[in-house]
């Protein structure tokens, strides 16, 4: 661990029955003054001190006071799920790690260890075998949940896991005998250490051996965040693919747990802050965290560098359970919440669906039921899952958000209704252009149905509905992007109704006015003119401007004065940032810009020529005019625009 300028570390002491054991260690003095009250105020031990460390002077007790105990004790917490065991090797696996360290999240955050440690240490098994309450109550939580599955009675059940937990034990003992296992890793990295256990140790035991050297090496740090700091100081070393996944099922452990992610966290202003880290973080674009008492500037460059799905899965998942509950979000307000949960889906938005599968899709949609209402009160679900869609800008991601939400309990309540939107997404998924955002490439294409058809398998929609879906993505696979076909250009104020390219499923918003979400597959990211003038000439009536090939037609974040249609030639939507995205290409008789005009929104993207082009420009006051005699005509017709355009922004009106 790393000491401070003072070359001090600060140790957290507890002590129970007489016997003082560290419970964790710092190298700041006023995170470990707190901690040390906050065990106090737990009442779980009997005293806590906390000791200095330093080179020149030595220990020195800076902090010691005593409790009454009157904690009743660490009880299991009553999950929900658990594999099934059919022998010991699967008792290591990752599942069965995370179900044990839910299962024990108390005793294991009391402990400051993972359940993969837990599994090779002997001492704390046997332990743990003696308190009736937790391991009696352990036994039966799992064997009343598995019975359920294997049909056996949970009696029987709850006695094949004691078995297993027997065999846990004497595997531990033996894991006692190696250090040789810790002293390879943490002398010569995490590959080195799998290549000496494949080497060395029957293929049934290796899994089970490399686990217990990475344990060993993990039992060394003190608290959550030197654990994850230990594991990330492994993958400096750039180790092999399978050593990669040894660590990234390390930190998945560390972050199932609320304790750790708060320690990585530290102080935050709000439950929506906390969140929108975690999102950036798991994607590896979180802004440096200045003064970080954690190691979560390193995790965000590990994240950036190495495809770690299993940890970025448990991020995901604390990020969907802290969204799923109905504690505000912000101390903002109604409006404050609204925000939060824009920027949310915004920021979840994958190739095909949103970050966090079924999970966040359910999460999302219940805390949209509240936080995108008005004053009357919370939506109905099938309002709250509109304006989720709204807010998601490609076909992709909008149908693998139906298909995620269709395999939850809050889906299965409203299958008819998604299987209709999903008949109108899947609709416009027609070829590789639709499934990319634009373009013709085919790698990405196939990412794309790859991800889709995931969904559609694990789906709670009927089986033939699972089998058109299916059949709908292999058939735009086969077709390549068309050449924009000429049409007719649209007069001032109408919308053409030609094919349109999809907005890209990877363009994200971090923050700033809602973009246009894009409810109907024709509308492309929103972006318009300012930037450089252009020709413009008055020709039958319409005002055209010519672009040369290159030059810009507006900018992201300019206001929105004018709109367009493209008459000839070809216009490119695009994002700025370290990496330009190419979101749009646009051809004869595409719109856009028109919701800016309406809504006096900002730009949300930038647009320049591809090749020598002709627009008909389309004036916010002409598109005033032609609106304020739509009112006079036709009010119904003018109030239905208004709500299409604030559903496309993604913004949730009150009467709508």
């Amino acid at each position: 661990m790393e000491t401070n300028l003072a070359g001090k570390t600060y140790e957290v002491q507890t002590e129970q029955n007489g016997r003082w054991t560290l419970h964790a260690s710092h190298n700041v003095k006023s995170q470990a003054i707190q901690q040390a009250q906050a065990l106090l105020d737990s009442h779980k031990y009997s005293g806590v001190k906390v000791i200095a460390e330093s080179p020149r002077k030595g220990e020195e007790i800076i902090f010691e006071e005593k409790a009454e105990v009157t904690d009743k004790g660490l009880t299991i917490v009553p999950i929900e799920e658990s594999p099934v065991c059919a022998d010991i090797a699967d008792c290591y696996r990752l599942e069965a790690r995370l179900t044990i360290g839910r299962l024990l999240r108390q005793y294991l955050d009391d402990a400051g260890m993972t359940a993969m440690e837990l599994a090779f240490d002997f001492g704390r098994l046997s332990m743990l075998e003696r308190d009736d309450k937790l391991y009696i109550g352990a036994l039966s939580r799992l064997g009343q949940i598995q019975a359920k599955v294997t049909g056996e009675k949970p009696a029987d059940r709850q006695g094949a896991i004691e078995g297993f937990y027997n065999q846990i034990k004497d595997c531990a003992q033996s894991a006692m005998k190696r250090s040789d296992l810790l002293e390879t890793i943490r002398i010569d990295g995490l590959d080195a250490l799998v290549s000496k256990v494949n080497a060395e140790s029957p293929e049934a035991e290796r899994h089970r051996t490399i686990l217990a050297g990475l344990a060993a090496f993990l039992g060394e740090e003190g608290d959550w965040s030197a654990k994850a700091g230990a594991i990330i100081g492994l993958l400096v070393k750039e180790p092999g693919i399978v050593a990669q996944a040894y660590a990234d099922e390390a930190l998945a452990e560390i972050f199932d747990g609320a304790v750790a992610v708060g320690e990585l966290l530290g102080g935050v202003a709000d439950a929506a802050q906390a969140q929108r880290m975690l999102v950036q973080l798991c994607q590896g674009r979180l802004p440096e965290v200045k003064n970080a008492l954690s190691c979560i500037n390193e995790l965000n460059k590990t994240f950036a560098k190495y495809d770690l799905g299993n940890a970025k899965n448990a991020l995901l998942a604390r990020v969907a359970r802290g969204i799923g509950g109905i504690k505000p979000l912000t101390r903002e307000g109604p409006e404050g919440e609204r925000n939060a949960v824009v920027n949310l889906i915004r920021s979840l938005e994958g190739m095909s669906g949103l970050m966090g599968g079924p999970q966040m899709a359910e999460a999302l949609t219940l805390r949209a039921k509240m936080a995108l209402g008005g004053p009357d009160g919370d939506l109905s679900t099938d309002i709250a899952i509109s304006k989720v869609m709204a807010l998601l800008p490609s076909l992709p991601t909008r149908a693998g958000f139906i298909l995620d939400l269709s395999s939850t309990p809050t889906g299965e309540k409203q299958q008819a209704s998604l299987v209709r939107m999903l008949a109108q997404e899947m609709g416009g998924l027609n070829s590789r252009a639709a499934l990319t955002g634009g373009g013709d490439d085919e790698k990405m294409a196939k990412q794309v149905v790859f991800g889709l058809t995931e969904k559609i398998e694990k789906s709670g929609l009927p089986p033939d509905l699972q089998k058109t879906a299916s059949a709908t993505l292999a058939k735009a696979l086969l077709v390549g992007s068309a050449q924009p076909q000429p049409q007719k250009p649209a007069a001032p104020g109408q919308v053409p109704n030609g094919n349109r390219t999809q907005p890209a499923m990877e363009k994200r918003w971090e923050s700033g006015p809602a973009p246009a979400g894009q409810a109907q597959p024709a509308q492309p990211a929103q972006a318009v003119p300012a930037a450089q003038p252009a020709q413009a000439a008055k020709r039958g009536g319409a005002e055209h401007r010519k672009l040369v090939k290159g030059q810009i037609l507006f900018e992201e974040g300019d206001p929105g004065t004018e709109a367009f249609v493209v008459s000839s030639g070809t216009i490119e939507i695009y994002r700025r940032g370290a990496v330009e995205q190419r979101l749009a290409t646009l051809g004869p008789g595409e719109l856009l810009g028109e919701l800016s005009l309406i809504d006096d929104q900002p730009r949300v993207a930038s647009a320049r020529a591809v090749e020598n082009t002709d627009l008909i420009v389309l004036s916010k006051e002409s598109l005033k005019a032609r609106l304020q005699r739509l009112e006079q005509s036709d009010k119904v017709l003018s109030r239905l625009v208004d709500v299409l355009v604030n559903r496309l922004r993604g913004v949730a009106r009150n009467d709508e």
